[in-house]
């Protein structure tokens, strides 16, 4: 069960996790000067980058980027107080 892989599911994609290089929100212009969100995944094995428009999915971009931060961003645990005993 430890080698199972573990899939994400972005829109209609499902995007094995272990793949996963890096994802962010960007911004960008269409062809009518207006600026657009979207979600970007770069995986190992793809030579594409796995886009998302904000106004072609049926997602919240921001909260999509929040579960992605939960599975892969190493938190600070805070202070750790030690006693000696």
């Amino acid at each position: 069960m430890e080698n199972l892989r573990r899939f994400i599911k972005i829109g209609n994609d499902r995007i094995n996790a272990n793949e996963i290089i890096s994802y962010g929100l960007d911004t960008d212009w269409d062809e009518d000067d207006e600026e657009y969100r979207f979600l970007y995944v770069q995986t190992q094995t793809s030579d594409e980058i796995f886009q998302y428009d904000e106004d072609d999915v049926d997602f919240d971009l921001d909260e999509k980027i929040a579960e992605l931060d939960d599975i892969f961003l190493i938190r600070k645990l805070g202070h750790v107080d030690f006693e000696r005993r």
